[in-house]
């Protein structure tokens, strides 16, 4: 994997039409997802969530060691913490303010802002695509630089353009509130899903840069993909303590 925080002028050019196009096809696309067969549904989510799984921990190899307390902010249905304990062999729990958890890792449920666990309880806690849905992003930072040992990783959807970030903001509201009824509907998630707040706090990635300089945190790597011609990037940031080794 590449680390870069940039985009080419050429791809930034192409996301523009392409995030008109990827605006138009969302109703269609709705109802095309309605007609597919449950069971065949579900095999493309799960292949399309592996892949995505499997990207992230890739990322983060290097970085949680085997034996280590991981926690999981915002673990949804716990299906990455459980990825995570199984492929690294970290002893991984999650920690989220809805039931929809579907995945064999121990699960807490918190008020949104106030991690439930004292200080330095976990060698490093993970934020996986969930910063975007809170609107108090710092303190939850604060908290989980409070609750961490050694660091943390965060995982975002990310801009490089005005274009861009609207893209991902439409992205944001069509993956919870139009795929997740889409699933309700097919019986594959919980209602709570359609719950899920959206204040689209979203972050350019010398935005989020900035912010880590601020809290102290030391940025061992920052690692973008770029999502072919999907208007999307999403970023990767492993980020050290002040004074741990």
């Amino acid at each position: 994997m590449i680390s870069q925080d940039h985009i080419s002028t050429a791809r930034n050019a192409m996301y523009l039409p392409n995030s008109i196009l990827f605006f138009l096809l969302g109703l269609p696309l709705f109802f095309v997802l309605l007609l597919i067969p449950k069971k065949k549904y579900a095999e493309i989510h799960s292949s399309s969530q592996q892949n995505e799984l499997d990207q992230r921990i890739d990322d983060i190899a290097d970085f949680v060691s085997e034996t280590d307390r991981v926690l999981d902010v915002g673990c949804g249905n716990g299906q990455f913490g459980e990825a995570i304990a199984k492929r690294l062999k970290a002893d991984v729990r999650g920690v989220d303010v809805v039931d929809y958890a579907n995945a064999d890792i121990p699960i807490t449920f918190f008020d949104g802002v106030h991690l439930p666990f004292e200080d330095n309880s976990f060698d490093v806690i993970i934020m996986a695509m969930m910063l975007h849905h809170v609107p108090h992003q710092e303190e939850l930072i604060d908290e989980a630089i409070r609750c961490s040992r050694r660091g943390l990783i965060i995982y975002e959807d990310t801009y490089f353009s005005p274009w861009q970030k609207l893209a991902i903001i439409w992205n944001d509201f069509y993956s919870n509130r139009v795929i997740g009824l889409v699933r309700v509907l097919k019986g594959l998630e919980g209602k709570a899903i359609l719950k899920m707040p959206l204040p689209f706090t979203f972050r350019c990635v010398n935005g989020w840069q900035k912010l880590f300089a601020e809290k102290s945190l030391t940025n061992k790597n920052t690692i973008v993909r770029h999502l072919g011609i999907k208007p999307h990037s999403k970023v990767t940031f492993l980020l050290q303590k002040k004074g741990s080794v």
